[in-house]
């Protein structure tokens, strides 16, 4: 009986885990680097020229962030975005040779690739043919009860339908952790060029909230966002702000 009940247990496994593949998504891969203290610019320059050899072409294509706020600043973050499942199965063995050989000894922390799975429900683009990355980045990282993240993506999707009506500027990108993290983990990624104005867009006579209830029912509003925070763990919520380095991205650098 017991090893029927951990066979049933084995199987429910495979088949959750098959389901959460999808040909369709799109995924992203972020890298976390802490350069060695006085070897900023040694890693920099390393970093810049294995991109410049390996990162060319739209699909290889990465970009770098610095961290430029809260506990981690300094610290570098790689990001290469729209991955397909299929991207995975490439060899990519010369190009990590190449990183290890030439790039991480100038590396004092290194924390490892997390995927996200990017969310279409909750994510708001004003102007989805540039392919630009932002100057700018608040990324807000949210820790979600498993039992409450109904409530979390509610309020999540309901937001970007009211920027897609408000007209919002800014770039707004909703993943969820695939691998390499809490699976309960969800980043929220603002994304602009200039800190003037950043959020606004078209001024309205209506606020929001005001729009908000408009759209989902009146008194929605306050409903789904006393949910959205009784979803949070009590650590659930923690945002930095990111700037952009050309220098060391594909398509940008000098």
């Amino acid at each position: 009986m017991r090893k029927l009940l951990l066979l049933v247990m084995i199987l429910a496994f495979s088949i959750s885990v098959y389901a959460q593949r999808n040909d369709n998504a799109i995924y992203w891969n972020t890298y976390e680097y802490t350069a060695k203290k006085g070897m900023e610019k040694d890693f920099e320059k390393a970093a810049a020229k294995k991109t410049a050899m390996f990162n060319k072409t739209e699909k290889t294509a990465i970009w770098t962030y610095k961290i430029i706020t809260g506990p981690d600043s300094g610290t570098y973050l790689r990001v290469e975005a729209n991955k397909k499942p299929a991207d995975y199965d490439l060899d990519r063995s010369a190009e990590g040779d190449y990183w290890n050989e030439n790039v991480a000894k100038f590396v004092n922390a290194d924390r490892g690739q997390v995927r996200y799975r990017e969310l279409e429900n909750g994510s708001y683009d004003p102007n989805p043919e540039d392919p630009k990355p932002s100057n700018y980045v608040q990324r807000t990282t949210y820790n979600v009860k498993a039992d409450k993240i109904l409530h979390f993506r509610r309020a999540m999707y309901r937001l970007s339908k009211v920027a897609e009506k408000r007209e919002w500027t800014a770039v707004r990108t909703l993943f969820r952790v695939q691998s390499g993290g809490n699976r309960n983990q969800f980043i929220l990624a603002v994304g602009f060029d200039t800190h003037k104005r950043a959020e606004n867009g078209t001024e309205r006579e209506t606020t929001t909230k005001e729009d908000y209830d408009e759209l989902f029912g009146w008194g929605s509003w306050d409903e789904d966002w006393k949910n959205f925070d009784a979803s949070l763990e009590y650590w659930g919520e923690q945002t930095d702000l990111l700037q952009l380095m050309p220098e060391i991205s594909t398509g940008m650098m000098n």
